[in-house]
């Protein structure tokens, strides 16, 4: 089963950035983007591909514990961009200021991976809401994403195990798990 761990945004926060999206004619400025549905605009936390029945079980432990050594935190998002860059964009995302709380959460996420033996991304972790998908090339003017900026704050009281399944018009993600923190 493909999964990844998260952060789930509330819907005020999901709705703001759906109307920062149309208020600022960001499909049009933009063409070309496959816009990410807002019912699906999360933080990864770790990617972990595709994984057994038992390693899912180990993962809810995983969580169980790590939400019990946290508290509840807020995360601010600030900013547009894309990776890897502007001459060859593939992910168009709003960026998150660097949060000590978010950024521990991570690292004691990666370390019980690690511990149960759970594959996962390893990638250098940046933290980012993606907005959207890049699949041709596409010209971006630097002005353009100059000129915009999301800001937004929310309270993080959870995190999740979801289900990633593909099909031709996006990702379909289902809730497998969630866990207070606190």
């Amino acid at each position: 089963m493909r999964c990844f761990i998260s952060i789930e945004l509330e819907s005020s926060i999901k709705n703001n950035i759906n109307d920062f999206i149309l208020q600022n004619n960001l499909k049009k400025i933009f063409s070309g983007i496959r816009w990410t549905k807002p019912d699906n605009l999360h933080i990864t936390l770790a990617f972990l591909g595709d994984i057994s029945a038992d390693e899912i079980s180990d993962v809810k432990k995983i969580l169980t514990e790590i939400a019990q050594n946290h508290m509840p935190f807020y995360i601010e998002l600030s900013g547009l961009g894309f990776f890897p860059n502007l001459k060859h964009p593939r992910v168009l995302w709003i960026g998150i200021k660097e949060q000590l709380n978010l950024l521990k959460l991570k690292d004691d996420i990666d370390k019980k991976l690690d511990v149960f033996d759970i594959s996962y991304d390893k990638k250098p972790f940046s933290p980012h809401l993606t907005i959207g998908r890049i699949r041709d090339t596409l010209k971006i003017e630097p002005k353009a994403v100059a000129e915009l900026e999301f800001k937004g704050s929310f309270l993080v009281t959870e995190i999740y195990l979801m289900k990633s399944d593909l099909s031709p018009t996006g990702a379909n993600y289902t809730n497998l798990y969630n866990v207070k923190l606190g």
